[in-house]
């Protein structure tokens, strides 16, 4: 009698253990997706930032100035970034 006893709280103990785990794993995964959407986001905005800046320097003139190609340089090193950051 006593076993029987001693048997149903520990499965009711195991059960509740369980289901906490299980809760908190889906609230995990639901972060990491939330992250990984933001990452993707970001990225789809630098390269389209990127696009828009070789757009309008048609001829090349600003990518190849100093100051200017610079932040042509830093953009493309950052989608470098995003994109190893996204693959890992």
């Amino acid at each position: 009698m006593i076993l029987n006893i001693i048997l149903i709280l520990l499965i009711l103990l195991l059960s509740f253990v369980v289901f906490k785990q299980d809760k908190t794993i889906a609230k995990q995964i639901d972060y990491i997706d939330t992250v990984e959407i933001k990452m993707l986001t970001n990225l789809q905005s630098t390269k389209d930032t990127l696009t828009k800046m070789n757009e309008i320097d048609d001829k090349g003139g600003f990518q190849s100035d100093d100051e200017v190609g610079q932040i042509f340089t830093n953009i493309k090193e950052a989608i470098t970034t995003l994109e190893k950051d996204i693959n890992e």
